[in-house]
């Protein structure tokens, strides 16, 4: 619902050489969040903090675990199978004639056909490079808000990359912004990128800007809202005898909307226990209307007349049809105290299992934290595991002896991450009751996120049962 701003007032606007200005400190409308689930067709374009990638009548995202979804209109997800080994995912976008952009964290860009062929093209220009896609299926290359490396850089570097296809040459757009330190070039860049018709707009992460580019680098407009929290150029700090970075998030994403409006979610001040999600009108960089939110990583749909629901992340993800889910490989370790545990005695409960290893420093936190979650569920039918990966086994009963655990575990010997390609450690798998992986989680999962970790799997322990079915091997 949209309500008239108490406190609108004019933008203000400004000519900087030729470039308009517009500055939206007070829009005019105030946005109401519905909190009720739509009941007509919707895009969702954030889930869990992160924008989701539309183009081609297809939009994507990447889960908590770094799962490819497809979701509809009528918010139905469905896991993409690929195969790509121990690669942690980035991005990923939408591709020509069903396929996918997909970027990681080695910086290389990956396309993949609807046939499931992968084709690795060679690493970008960005350590760390963040995919979108355009209504053609063209990929455009902006640094990662999530990860940057601080090195040094040369001034030529550009701001974007475009790539039509696999083979095609690369092109570069635009001029990345210069920060005192020049080895935080990668965050003084960092953003989201947009790409609609012959314009794409441009959201850094620390800055309190939009900005809307021509295809051919020429600056359109660019818009502030008077954010406090903006960086105009990071810099290197000591604190305490420590080096830090001076900088707060600004730009936490933006998509467009399926109104035709540009959205974009922010920080709401300097905290980042709140967020702010504002519209944008694409032709003016002018601020329509702020919403708050009381989260920072909200889940949100958009409805063609500009109506915003908040949404339950965890209630999407149990909505994945069981039949796309992919089989966990199966297992057959010897166990602490003695004798053997396999995946098929876990057939028929819902399972969550923890891969871990002494040498893991977040493990030491995340271990405790599922102990106590794993107590809390009194269900015969839940199951949890620990799968220690340390090749001295006395490493791991030590650990968990320092700890004062007493937690189901079985030894791996230093031959999980072949078998189960995880790109770090920790790393959570939640099996269905027929050993299909439900859900991921790669990282710590800290205390703010054991209550979603639990109502995830209340949800698949309240599921009705379904059996095992045909499986897709292809990107779509």
């Amino acid at each position: 619902m949209i309500v008239p701003a108490t406190d609108g007032r004019l933008p203000i606007r400004s000519l900087a050489g030729r470039v308009p200005m517009v500055l939206t400190e007070h829009p005019w409308e105030v946005l109401l969040v519905d909190t009720l689930p739509p009941e007509r067709g919707v895009q969702l374009s954030w889930f869990a903090g992160r924008p989701t990638q539309s183009a081609a009548g297809r939009t994507v995202l990447l889960d908590a675990g770094g799962s490819v979804l497809e979701v509809d209109a009528r918010l139905q997800l469905h896991r993409i199978p690929l195969s790509l080994g121990e690669r942690e995912l980035l991005s990923a976008a939408p591709a020509a004639s069903g396929g996918l952009w997909l970027t990681d964290a080695r910086g290389e860009v990956l396309r993949v056909e609807r046939n499931g062929a992968l084709t690795t093209m060679a690493q970008s220009a960005f350590s760390y490079p963040q995919v979108s896609s355009d209504e053609r299926g063209n990929a455009w290359l902006v640094r990662s808000p999530q990860y940057f490396s601080y090195r040094w850089d040369s001034a030529g570097t550009p701001l974007l990359l475009n790539i039509a296809a696999p083979g095609a040459r690369v092109i570069p757009l635009g001029s990345a912004v210069v920060p005192e330190h020049v080895m935080l070039r990668d965050l003084a860049n960092a953003g989201t990128l947009v790409a609609v018709g012959d314009t794409l707009y441009f959201v850094p992460f620390i800055r309190d800007e939009v900005v809307a580019l021509s295809t051919t680098g020429d600056t359109l407009w660019l818009a502030r809202r008077g954010l406090p929290q903006s960086t105009t150029s990071p810099r290197f700090e000591v604190h305490d005898g420590q080096v830090q970075v001076d900088y707060h998030p600004v730009n936490l994403g933006a998509t467009l909307g399926p109104d035709g409006r540009l959205y974009v979610l922010s920080t709401a001040g300097f905290t980042t226990s709140e967020s702010r999600l504002d519209v944008f009108d694409r032709q003016t960089g002018v601020v329509l209307r702020t919403a708050q939110l009381p989260t920072a990583t909200p889940t949100l749909a958009v409805d063609s007349s500009g109506r915003v629901y908040l949404l339950d992340e965890f209630r999407l993800l149990t909505g994945v049809a069981p039949r796309d889910r992919p089989p966990f490989a199966p297992f057959e370790l010897p166990r602490a105290g003695g004798g053997r545990v396999s995946l098929a005695d876990l057939q028929g409960r819902v399972a969550l299992i923890n891969f871990w290893a002494s040498w893991c420093v977040p493990c030491r936190t995340e271990l405790q934290a599922l102990d106590g979650l794993r107590r809390s569920i009194a269900d015969s039918d839940f199951a949890f595991l620990t799968l220690n990966d340390d090749a001295d086994t006395a490493a791991g009963t030590g650990f968990l002896r320092d700890l004062h655990l007493d937690i189901p575990v079985a030894f791996g010997r230093d031959r999980l991450r072949q078998a189960y390609h995880y790109p770090g450690l920790p790393f959570t798998v939640l099996l269905d009751r027929h050993g299909r992986v439900a859900q991921r989680w790669i990282g710590l999962i800290d205390a703010d996120q054991i209550a979603g970790v639990r109502a995830t799997i209340l949800a698949e322990l309240a599921r009705q049962d379904q059996g095992p079915g045909p499986r897709h091997h292809h990107a779509h």
